[in-house]
């Protein structure tokens, strides 16, 4: 199954076969991940692939491995792992592989691969129990109208993308010259600030799916000029 197909069958798989994966499979995936396209070419990131012995979560499933995530603390950094990673949430899932994104985890007992980037966020991946996809009537997801201000089915990929406790916190906007704006929902109480940190990954992961959906003609930039929109923070435009 190629990346594109993978969008509309994922899910975040949370019970797994405890059997680390093969070497030659991680390779495989850390060649993936050295290529995958980037949102912001200047901002420096580095990860780690760790074994149980060396992350930590909240929830108490079980996982054998997990990608450790972490970035230079630039300006749109969040936004770029979310964008770099939900890529390879779709091609572990692509290959039969399980993974799910954590929030509430980080590293333990773990040596920082690049003392000048600050840790971000980890995804636990293995084999699955159980199935690994999901049929398209188990999405729960908002329809078009609730995240755009106009019904346009090339927006289907990112009404599917996943997001922190299924907030759904994107909205889009149409220009005139065909492309678009991306928006975040500002949230009205902020009672989990690190909530915001990941809805802003969340920025990343939707411009993924679109990009994945559309590799030929995707472009983003955060510079064009756009309209302000109440409580609404923008994110930037872009093309597909």
């Amino acid at each position: 199954m190629n990346l594109e197909d993978t969008i509309y069958k994922r899910q975040s798989i949370r019970k797994y076969d405890n059997t680390p994966l093969s070497e030659e499979t991680l390779d495989e995936l850390r060649d993936f991940i050295d290529n995958a396209k980037v949102l912001n070419p200047g901002i420096a990131w580095s990860y780690d692939i760790a074994g149980p012995e060396n992350f930590r979560m909240l929830q108490r499933f079980k996982a054998p491995h997990a990608l450790l995530l972490f970035s230079q603390t630039k300006e749109n950094y969040l936004q770029n792992i979310g964008f770099i990673f939900q890529q390879v949430d779709l091609y572990l899932q692509s290959r039969g592989i399980g993974s799910c994104w954590i929030g509430a985890g980080g590293p333990k007992n773990h040596e920082n691969p690049n003392p000048d980037h600050e840790f971000v966020i980890m995804m636990i991946f293995g084999k699955p129990q159980g199935r690994i996809y999901r049929e398209s009537t188990e999405f729960q997801r908002k329809i078009i109208c609730e995240i755009s201000d106009e019904r346009d089915s090339k927006l289907i990929p990112a009404r599917l993308a996943p997001s922190a406790a299924n907030s759904q916190t994107w909205y889009f906007t149409h220009n005139d010259d065909g492309s678009y704006n991306l928006y975040r929902n500002r949230r009205k109480f902020n009672l989990n600030r690190k909530m915001d940190t990941w809805n802003q990954v969340d920025m990343g992961i939707v411009l993924a799916h679109l990009y994945v959906a559309n590799p030929d003609t995707f472009e983003f930039t955060r510079d064009k000029p756009h309209e302000e929109l109440k409580n609404k923070v923008f994110e930037g435009s872009f093309t597909i």
